[in-house]
């Protein structure tokens, strides 16, 4: 029997069933994986273990006993730890001291006996951390504080530690050393369960996956047959097509600049990257990324979770500044334009997760896009004419729509300002097929009217139907770029492992 199962999990919230009889086994000794698509559930079923979250029904159960009514911190002291995918670590201590309040209060409630400095200080050994231990966690660089986040969850003893994408902000060396620390820790009878976008990481860490999608376990079993799994390829890619080669290309896992290609070819294209690097505090999350979208065509930038797709976005729509490279958009440097100034110039982002106005009716968001001086009935005949379906829903409050009509209305806002270079991040996401083919079907049409569209999407084989050109993207860089077809053919082992072989 396993050390921690779920037995039957289902969690609603409204309409939404975000997980849907879910069973999963982790057992001591092994680190097990738990991955899926944005939106599958993972973390919603964290906070169903670590009791964050109710379940609709279902039940958590740690070595024989049922914890499914159980609070949070009696479920802590059970022996269930635990990482949050947003870094809850204590920034105005040091690292010393965050891992201190764990063991502190683990002898607190256990009444155990044991030396608190001498486990806080092996911790911080085993985690490799001595060189920063006196620091401040707010003066660490992200992945650093990962790893306190992972010291601090281990001074509190537990049997079972869930980790929520905890090799975010590491670089490869990093992430090779916290995957041989995990399995240092399973081998001491710990059950891990990871949370994580690396594929990489996942299958070179884990010795058995669960996968879900839209709530559901689709495949489970250790990573070759979960890469070989039929389902779990149509989770992260989407619907293959019969244009697809037969066999995929041998292609190189390199940067075009790493590699010695030419630099790109900016003279003629609306809208470019030129050397993009860029992230967040101390930590670059792009590397030198090119890219050009010639006038009126569609670029389609893939790759898996976390590889870098969203923040390209952001230095394109001006959200974020790059620390070195160019944005150029119809032949001019814009780098240190405002992201406002950028889209009253004609380009336009719609993010992920829509970003409609849920509380106002579907009028009063496409209202919402007349900033740009376009006037309000001709933003009404534009956004009716490509979505007729928002004009049957005109007075519904937004908030009510369907996740497709929500996507409709957000692109409808969007190209309401007439934009000349449209970003569309995760088109797809948390959609039906079907409505992903229409909302694609919409792109093409948008790319028609002269329209130039850089869109990153992670079901790939949706957006390559409409797409002119194509790019994968691992590790913040753009490491193979051409025709479609040869891209849709080599995404397999991008997604699914991490490389491009």
């Amino acid at each position: 029997m396993a050390l921690l199962e779920t037995v039957d999990i289902s969690v609603r919230f409204g309409g939404l069933q975000a997980l849907d009889g879910v069973s999963i086994g982790v057992e001591s000794g092994r680190v097990t994986g738990l991955i899926g698509p944005n939106g599958a559930g993972k973390t919603t079923l964290f906070n169903v273990i670590t009791g964050l979250q109710a379940p609709t029904s279902g039940r958590v159960v740690l070595d024989e006993s049922d914890l499914t009514f159980e609070k949070p911190h009696k479920r802590a002291r059970s022996g269930i730890g635990r990482t949050f995918q947003r870094l809850e670590t204590f920034g105005a201590l040091t690292v010393r001291e965050n891992v201190l309040v764990a063991a502190e209060m683990r002898k607190g409630w256990s009444r155990e006996r044991f030396d608190v400095h001498g486990l806080v200080e092996e911790i911080i050994e085993r985690v490799n951390l001595t060189s920063v231990a006196a620091e401040r966690v707010d003066q660490l660089p992200t992945g650093t504080a990962r790893l306190v986040e992972l010291a601090r969850a281990l001074a509190a003893k537990p049997r079972v530690l869930l980790l929520d994408e905890p090799s975010a902000g590491l670089n490869e060396t990093e992430t090779g050393t916290l995957g041989a620390l995990l399995n240092e820790l399973a081998s001491t009878g710990l059950g891990v369960l990871l949370v994580e976008h690396d594929m990489s990481f996942v299958m070179g860490t884990c010795q058995y996956i669960h996968v879900l999608d839209f709530g559901r376990l689709i495949a489970a079993g250790d990573p070759a047959t979960v890469q070989r799994d039929e389902g779990v390829r149509a989770a992260y890619l989407g619907s293959e097509r019969d244009e697809r080669p037969a066999a995929p290309p041998k292609l190189t896992i390199t940067s075009d600049k790493a590699s010695g290609a030419p630099a790109i070819d900016t003279t003629n294209a609306m809208f470019a990257l030129d050397g993009i690097t860029a992230g967040y505090g101390t930590i670059d999350v792009l590397e030198g990324v090119d890219l050009a979208v010639m006038p009126g065509r569609v670029f389609a930038l893939l790759g898996p979770n976390g590889a870098g797709k969203s923040t390209t976005l952001k230095v394109a729509s001006g959200q974020i500044k790059p620390t070195h490279g160019r944005v150029m958009f119809e032949g001019q440097d814009v780098t240190a334009t405002k992201a406002d100034e950028l889209a009253r110039r004609g380009v336009c982002l719609v993010p992920e997760g829509r970003g409609i106005f849920p509380n106002l009716t579907v009028l009063e968001n496409l209202r919402m896009a007349t900033f740009s001086g376009t006037p309000y009935q001709e933003v009404l005949d534009r956004s009716f004419e490509r979505f007729p379906r928002l004009s049957e829903r005109s007075k519904q409050v937004a908030g009510t729509l369907s996740g497709g009509e929500q996507q409709m209305l957000s692109m409808a806002r969007g190209l309401a300002i007439n934009p000349k270079v449209l970003l569309l991040d995760e088109l797809s996401m948390g959609l039906a097929p079907l409505i992903v083919e229409e909302l694609y079907g919409v792109v093409k049409r948008i790319a028609e009217d002269d329209v130039s569209i850089l869109v990153v999407e992670q079901f790939a084989h949706e957006v390559l139907g409409v797409a002119d050109v194509a790019a994968i993207m691992l590790h913040g860089r753009v490491t193979y770029r051409g025709d479609p077809a040869e891209v849709g053919a080599a995404l397999e082992a991008a997604y699914l492992g991490g490389t491009v072989a």
